[in-house]
């Protein structure tokens, strides 16, 4: 029996019992905590080159998987069956239960920043944790935040210079938040359309979903863990920069037919799918209008074990 049959068939069997049991409702698994593992396929790589006996490699690879399992099933699964009063849905924080939504577990959270007419430009800076983040919604005032989930409240500073808006969000208790598996929780923002905006994510084993077909995005940068991102981007200005740097993510972006996309893909381990785009190099992309079109989106994407899907609408 050949070792790499072996290797992907423990994988495979592994992903398809986690599957099965999540849809059973048994369990509810948090793919998104999977990001601390991702260093175990640069482990299991190196095994399955290594010149050994093939019983040696599939001893190690089962000691390796049987600590991965371990880990899995005190950090990141929950079997519902310990909690017979409480519904958990699949974003974690729809829970049935008032009196485990106490008002000292339970850490909502809502602020407006004012929006002047002389603001031309501003820039957002976001350091997070884990959770769900979600921008969609436009504004009358310069931005809008609003936290639904358990533990710890948000920071954020506003600096205000000539027709310059500096606003940066900082997660408070970042330590206690990671350790803690009662911690998820959801975080809309909604900003002004008006203003040219850079942005800067810096956030860990999230859920990201951006629509910014509304926004004039000069530049967004996001720093990742695990995550699962989702960005709309628009076609509202002559140029914007979009940088993704994550770990163990999936990556769906869309990107408008009225604009060109010049596009560059660095990832370790990935499938991708991408539409509408022509291969100029390796791992480099582009549409066929880019040079005809009066605006142009730079994408870069580097990433580890990752899935991505690039489409044009």
């Amino acid at each position: 029996m050949k070792f790499r049959n072996i290797f992907w068939g423990i994988i495979l069997i592994l992903i398809g019992v986690l599957f099965i049991l999540q849809n059973l409702n048994i369990i509810d698994f948090r793919w998104v905590s999977l990001w601390r593992l991702w260093p175990i396929f640069l482990i299991l790589w190196g095994v399955s080159i290594l010149p050994a006996n093939k019983w040696i490699k599939t001893s190690l690879v089962v000691i390796v998987l049987a600590g991965s399992v371990y880990f899995m099933l005190n950090s990141t699964v929950e079997w519902r069956n310990h909690y017979p009063n409480i519904h958990i849905g699949r974003d974690y924080d729809d829970y049935d239960d008032d009196e485990f939504y106490d008002d000292e577990g339970q850490a909502d959270q809502h602020f407006n920043i004012p929006y002047e007419d002389s603001v031309a430009t501003a820039s957002l800076s976001f350091d997070a944790a884990a959770g769900s983040f979600y921008i969609n919604d436009t504004s009358d005032d310069l931005l809008a935040f609003s936290k639904k989930g358990r533990q710890g409240t948000y920071t954020y500073y506003v600096k205000r210079s000539d027709n310059n808006a500096n606003i940066s969000i900082e997660r408070e208790g970042q330590e206690l938040f990671l350790n803690n598996k009662d911690g998820h929780h959801e975080v809309d923002i909604s900003l002004n359309k008006a203003p040219e905006w850079n942005m800067n994510f810096d956030i860990g084993a999230a859920k990201v979903m951006f629509d910014f077909s509304h926004f004039k995005v000069r530049k967004l940068d996001l720093d990742g863990g695990a995550a699962s991102i989702k960005i709309k981007l628009g076609d509202n200005l002559p140029t914007s920069h979009v940088n993704i740097d994550a770990g163990a993510s999936e990556i769906v972006l869309k990107v408008p037919q009225s604009s060109g996309c010049d596009l560059n893909l660095t990832a370790v381990f990935s499938g991708k799918t991408i539409s509408g785009f022509e291969k100029v190099d390796n791992g480099h992309y582009r549409t066929s209008n880019f040079e005809e079109a009066d605006n142009k989106i730079y994408i870069t994407v580097d990433a580890a074990v990752s899935s991505y899907k690039i489409t044009r609408y």
